[in-house]
């Protein structure tokens, strides 16, 4: 489950980087201002979702106290 979990964080945040130039490229400014463009918004999406997938899938060891 764990493998599955990271091979789907690392997709989204390869889309959302892909979104992420998408929205450079057509915008033709890197920041224009406040725009509801679907690249922008999508792109945060994926790379957040995607670095939660991938945070979730790490197994944390126990912790002692000694």
């Amino acid at each position: 489950m764990r493998k599955l979990t990271l091979l789907i964080g690392v997709i989204l945040l390869f889309s959302g980087v892909i979104a992420e130039a998408l929205y450079i490229t057509t915008a033709r400014v890197a920041y224009s201002g406040v725009v509801a463009n679907i690249y922008l918004t999508g792109g945060i999406l994926f790379i957040l979702m995607g670095f939660a997938l991938m945070l979730a899938s790490v197994k944390i060891p126990k912790l002692r106290v000694p």
